[in-house]
């Protein structure tokens, strides 16, 4: 019923968009954590409270990403 041959894994017809470039998403990283400060107990920008890290969510998300190894 199968072949013996090798099997071919099947192209997709549209494989996405390119991935972003290791630079740009850095600098946009950099750019969220400036702008989400916890000022009073509230983010200024999406007004969610902090952690217990003191970001809000997308503060300490942004963070932990630019915490991460990046390549070269």
């Amino acid at each position: 019923m199968f072949s013996e041959g090798d099997f071919l894994q099947p192209v997709p017809r549209d494989p996405g968009p390119d991935p972003v470039p290791a630079d740009v998403e850095r600098a946009e990283m950099r750019s969220i954590l400036r702008r989400h400060t916890v000022v009073n107990d509230r983010c200024q920008s999406c007004g969610n409270p902090p952690d217990h890290t003191g970001y809000c969510w997308a503060g300490r998300v942004a963070y932990e990403r630019l915490q991460t190894p990046w390549p070269n």
